[in-house]
């Protein structure tokens, strides 16, 4: 018997934001799925503000690691935030071996990162 959980990936809409609420083994067999679909939602706002809960990401690999990135580097060059939610043990364990954890903005829960996109939207402009 194998231990693999199978991804679902629900996208939704909530007030300006796209959310994407992840559940399961996010590896090589479903990175290209969650890239491919979470793009195409970026098209729903402009700029794209999106968060993706991981709360019952059980397992996260390298592959996962990397559309994070890209995702990211995306929204980002589209001139809008990511947030990242709910990192829980192994996947908070593997952001701060990595050090993505300084890399990524991550909050507690989806609804903080909710809430802070919906209000704040995106950062000011630099004037430095």
């Amino acid at each position: 018997m194998t231990s693999e959980q199978a991804l679902s990936i629900s996208l939704g809409l909530q007030g300006p934001c796209v959310i994407v609420r992840l559940t399961g083994d996010f590896d090589y067999g479903s990175a290209a799925e969650v890239r491919d679909r979470v793009t195409q939602a970026l098209d729903l706002t402009q700029p794209p503000l999106l968060v993706i809960d991981m709360q019952a990401v059980s397992v996260c690999d390298s592959s996962g690691l990397s559309v994070l990135v890209y995702l990211h580097k995306a929204v980002t060059a589209s001139g809008g935030r990511m947030l990242l939610s709910a990192l829980n043990g192994r996947c908070k364990h593997l952001f701060a071996i990595t050090a993505l954890d300084r890399f990524f903005d991550i909050r507690p829960t989806a609804e903080l990162a909710i809430a802070e996109l919906s209000e704040n939207g995106n950062p000011p402009p630099f004037t430095g």
